[in-house]
Formats: structure tokens, C-alpha cells, sequence
């Protein structure tokens, strides 16, 4: 139907718009916290994309219902201005004809949600955290702080006494007892520089003394040397296997958690509930979406704009995001809350969607009509 294709085009232009523009003031927001994370440790700069690019998902689960919200109110309050929607509803056009566009794509864009929040944001989330776990393990391990002793794994010390711009390191000692068959080594130099030697962090220094003492003769043995370089092998270590949170866990993963760990036991009940809310998330973007749809659709339409209606509507969605929030965390703790949970989420859906019905539209204008006639009756009755 050409009307359902005309109103579908401005609408998903619109909401397509909103949701990048979204995305971007997010993403650079985060970026800037992850950029400081990947240029203090030295790591390449693919790394920081990739990490970029693991962010995403996540910011879609919220950045997708408001920018559906935000097309649906920008797009059709727009047509109610330009006396587009009022010659549709002078054709005979009902209110779900109307709304037919926005809810073929709020089905489009709860497939996605379904994907992203069930399958898609956990595997990005947990390998975003295994990721920022390597970068700390393997390009980290010597973020040295200038003036203390840098203890790594209780078998490296190293000290630094301060780091010069061309970041050099200068009045180094290092105190290594990391191989058990032989003494500890004790390495003092004037100055030093830390490079990757593939994918091991090294040690450079210049300048310098290595000290070892037997410990069957009490001798010390110096060494002088202009150039030594100090393998960091096996430092930074492997990124262990951890326990995974709840939100690092695709839906059956939740649904079937490994009852013979104790910690997975442990939190079952919050694994449950995560599951529940993962379903629930696209079925909250079709309550905004009707919910934003019945707010400005219903009611006479006025050429001038239709503020109380957006603001209304803008109101219940930031109401309804914000209950879903706090009811979500609570049921967490307590399951039983489940429920309300369920009830927040299709209350709005079975009452706008009543709403946009004939009968409801009706009943809705005769209870407005006769709130209208109240303050007028009573003002009539003080006057007499």
C-alpha cells in the first residue's frame, strides 16, 4: 500500500538517524576511556577498535527502543503539522492503519533486539572483558609507577625513578628471583627502556651492574656492562579461565547454568531472572512503541503541533525505562518479583493497544469530555 510505504520511508529515515547519531555520542564517550586504557599500556591501536567495536551491542539494547520513540514522535508529529495524517484520517484511515509502518518496524526491530540481547551482547561483553584482561596481563605488566617498588607476581621487583618524555627510564633497579635453581638477581642501571619482543614484554638497560651472591660461599659477583636486556618471560602470564557473570552468558547458558560449580549454584536464582529480562527487552520496545503511538495519535489533532502529547508520551517512556530498571535489579535479589515485572511490561502494551481500538479511542474521548465538564460545573456551582 502506497501510504503504508510512504509512512514506513520518513519513519525508518528518521529513526535510522537517531539511532547512528546515538550511537556515536555513546561510542565516543566510551572511547575516550578505553583510548586511555590501550595507549598507557602500549598496546597496538587494533586492539582499541576492536574493543570499540565489542561496545556496540550493548548500547544498541538501549540506544534501539528511544530511537523508535524518538521516529515515531518526530515523524508523525511532523505529518500532523504539514495536514498529512489529517487528510489520511479524513479518507477513512483508522488508527492502526496509521500506526501499521511503526509497528511493522518496532516487529524488525525486536527480531534484532532478540538476537542482541540473547546471543549477541553476552559473547561481545565477555570477550570484551577477556580482551581488556590481555591487554592488562601482557601490555600492562609494566605501566611502572615512578618513586615505588613494582612488585609483579612476588618474583619481580622493579624500581624506577622517574620516566623522561622520550620515555626512557631512568635509575633503574631490578631485584629478580624468579628462576628458584639459581640466587636472585639484583640489576642497577642508569637508564633503561621496555620493548615487545613479539608478544613478551623485555627490558633494556644501559649502563649498569648485575649483582648475584652464592649462597654457598657468601661471595657477591658483579658484573659491568654498557648493554643487558632482561627477559620478562612468562610474566604477564595466560588469561586464566574465570567465572563468568551473568551478563557474559548467552540465554541457554542461563537457562541451563553448570549446577556442579558452586558459584553457578550460587547464583542460579540471578541467572533466571537475567534470562526472564533478556526476553522481556523486546517486548519493551513494543510497549514504548504503542505507547508512543497512542499518545500521538489520539485526540484531535492540532496544526500547530502536538507538545502535550510528546512530552506525555516522552514522560510514560522514561517512566516505564526507569521502573523496568529498578524492578529488574530488585528481582535480582528477589525473584518473586518476576510478576511485577511481567505486568510492567504488557500492562502498557494490552492498554495502548486497547486504546487504539475504536471502543477505546471512544471511551477514552468521553472520559476526557466529561473530566472537561467537571471544573466547569463546579466553577458554575461556587458562582451561584
Amino acid at each position: 500500500m502506497l501510504t503504508t510505504r510512504y509512512l514506513f520511508k520518513n519513519l525508518f529515515s528518521v529513526t535510522v538517524f537517531v539511532a547512528v547519531t546515538l550511537a556515536l555520542v555513546i561510542w565516543l564517550s566510551q572511547s575516550l576511556r578505553l583510548l586511555e586504557l590501550v595507549a598507557n599500556s602500549d598496546a597496538p591501536p587494533s586492539l582499541f577498535l576492536k574493543l570499540i567495536a565489542l561496545t556496540l551491542p550493548r548500547f544498541l539494547e538501549v540506544i534501539l527502543p528511544l530511537a523508535l520513540v524518538t521516529g515515531i514522535l518526530f515523524t508523525y508529529n511532523k505529518m500532523i503539522m504539514d495536514n498529512e495524517l489529517v487528510v489520511m484520517r479524513a479518507c477513512g484511515f483508522d488508527q492502526f492503519t496509521l500506526a501499521r509502518p511503526a509497528l511493522i518496524l518496532c516487529s524488525a526491530f525486536m527480531v534484532v533486539l532478540i538476537a542482541i540481547t540473547c546471543f549477541i551482547s553476552p559473547l561481545s561483553h565477555g570477550e570484551m572483558k577477556k580482551l581488556r584482561r590481555e591487554i592488562k596481563a601482557q601490555y600492562s605488566a609494566f605501566l611502572l609507577r615512578e618513586g615505588v617498588f613494582n612488585t609483579f607476581s612476588n618474583d619481580l621487583t622493579v624500581y624506577v625513578r622517574q620516566r623522561d618524555a622520550a620515555g626512557d627510564l631512568l635509575g633503574l633497579m631490578i631485584h629478580d628471583r624468579r628462576d628458584t635453581d639459581k640466587p636472585p638477581v639484583t640489576v642497577t642501571a642508569k637508564r633503561g627502556r621496555i620493548f615487545m619482543n613479539g608478544e613478551e614484554p623485555n627490558i633494556l638497560v644501559y649502563d649498569g651492574m648485575r649483582q648475584q651472591m652464592d649462597p654457598q660461599n657468601g661471595v657477591v659477583s658483579r658484573l659491568f656492562f654498557s648493554r643487558y636486556t632482561i627477559e620478562i618471560k612468562g610474566l604477564e602470564g595466560e588469561a586464566q579461565e574465570r567465572w563468568r557473570e551473568a551478563s557474559e552468558r548467552t540465554l541457554p547458558e542461563l537457562l541451563r547454568p553448570d549446577l556442579e560449580d558452586k558459584r553457578d549454584l550460587r547464583f542460579k536464582d540471578a541467572f533466571i531472572v537475567e534470562a526472564h529480562l533478556r526476553l522481556l527487552a523486546p517486548f519493551n520496545a513494543l510497549g514504548f512503541t504503542l505507547v508512543s503511538l497512542a499518545c500521538i495519535l489520539l485526540g484531535p489533532f492540532n496544526r500547530r503541533g502536538q507538545n502535550r502529547k510528546v512530552l506525555a508520551a516522552i514522560l510514560i517512556v522514561i517512566g516505564l525505562q526507569a521502573a523496568e530498571m529498578a524492578l529488574g535489579n530488585a528481582a535480582k535479589k528477589q525473584p518473586m518479583l518476576l510478576p511485577t515485572l511481567y505486568a510492567l511490561t504488557f500492562v502498557p502494551i494490552i492498554v495502548a493497544a486497547f486504546l487504539m481500538h475504536l471502543r477505546g479511542e471512544q471511551w477514552l474521548m468521553a472520559l476526557l469530555r466529561k473530566w472537561r465538564r467537571s471544573p466547569v460545573t463546579a466553577a458554575e456551582g461556587a458562582t451561584a
